[in-house]
């Protein structure tokens, strides 16, 4: 563990030299405040749903994702309090979050559709499969498929040669913080933990967003790195794996070489690996369907 300690380290040494380069969104006004009421110890729901349909875009992005195949809702919600009743609380959190990560990592004149296509299918697997992890609950899973790579469109904003980085790092047998590091002094994972920490999230994904590239955590039996944290971390790679079959897309550097220690990780043999795939399969040509 001495090399991702050193990491944590150097990374934490340089957060002011980062600021003052890049620029981290801060959190949403909407987003705070809900946040805040979520916390206290008797939740105002009403209020919860006057802060929604106060953004008339952010409450219809809402509904529609409530009403997505994702969520299977045995009927269709209409209505912003329809949406936030039948879903619950932690459920309409993790989608505002979403929703307005979104929003505010979406520089004008760059199309990134295809970025938040592979976050959204990201979010739905990794929930999915959150069931593998125990002290990780579905909505934790979600958010964290929403931020895990939240670091790469601030960078894209950023680096003009950012995209280069990242073919690049795809092709590389070596992690791809090492080659962001290399090009550019810093990495898409400590400033997405940045963006997390900044946007009030649970220290659970908060360190996962650090450390989902660090796939050394897996095979160390010793590891002082928190279960959830791996556990993350192994459904992430494989998350990946799903979405870019699904896809039809070639497999990253990554799943060859880290692949089979996620695996024996959840505790997935090749049989139902099969299984899942199907599942995932099925569940993520709905949510296609459902964009379309």
């Amino acid at each position: 563990m001495l090399k991702e300690a050193t990491r944590v380290e150097v990374a934490a040494d340089s957060v002011a030299d980062i600021l003052k380069t890049i620029s981290i969104p801060p959190c949403p006004a909407v987003v705070t405040a809900l946040l805040e009421e979520a916390r206290r110890p008797e939740i105002d729901f009403h209020k919860i749903i006057r802060l929604i349909s106060g953004d008339l875009s952010l409450a219809a992005s809402m509904m529609k994702t409530a009403n997505s195949p994702f969520f299977a809702l045995r009927y269709k919600v209409e209505t912003v309090q329809q949406a936030a009743t039948v879903l619950g609380l932690k459920n309409v959190v993790s989608i505002v979050k979403g929703l307005a990560l979104q929003r505010a990592l979406s520089p004008k004149g760059v199309s990134m559709e295809r970025f938040w296509e592979r976050s959204n299918y990201h979010a739905m697997v990794s929930a999915r499969l959150a069931r593998r992890v125990p002290g990780v609950t579905r909505e934790d899973a979600y958010t964290f498929g929403l931020f895990h790579d939240c670091g790469i469109p601030i960078l894209m904003q950023r680096f003009a040669d950012y995209k280069d980085t990242l073919a690049l790092a795809n092709r590389s047998a070596k992690p791809i913080w090492e080659t962001e590091n290399e090009r550019h002094g810093t990495d898409h994972v400590a400033v997405g933990a940045m963006l997390a920490r900044n946007w009030q999230l649970p220290a659970l994904i908060i360190q996962a967003t650090r450390l989902h590239h660090s796939f050394e955590i897996l095979a160390d039996e010793a590891s002082d790195i928190p279960d959830e944290v791996r556990g993350l971390t192994a459904i992430s790679i494989l998350a990946d794996h799903l979405i870019a079959c699904f896809l039809d897309m070639p497999d990253e550097a990554e799943w060859m070489a880290h692949g089979a220690t996620a695996l024996n990780y959840l505790g997935i043999d090749e049989e139902e690996l099969a299984e899942i795939h199907s599942e995932m399969d099925e569940e993520l040509d709905a949510a296609r369907l459902d964009r379309i």
